[in-house]
């Protein structure tokens, strides 16, 4: 757990940080957690489960 004030030393090292992740993730080492799933119909119930805080992990719309 951070503090807010500690967000401001981050400047400096997130170019470097993202392209280590984007490295990993194309190396298949780094998967997101997708929680839930929604077909497009219901966009506004996964918007709503992501405003209230009930959604974990990554919410996606389903063509």
């Amino acid at each position: 757990m951070i503090g807010i004030e500690q967000l401001f030393d981050f400047g400096p090292n997130v170019a470097r940080w993202a392209e280590q992740m984007m490295s990993q993730a194309a190396a298949g080492l780094v998967r997101p957690v997708i929680g839930q799933t929604f077909p497009l119909e219901r966009a506004a119930d996964a918007h709503a489960a992501i405003e209230n805080r009930t959604a974990v992990g990554k919410t996606l719309l389903l063509v």
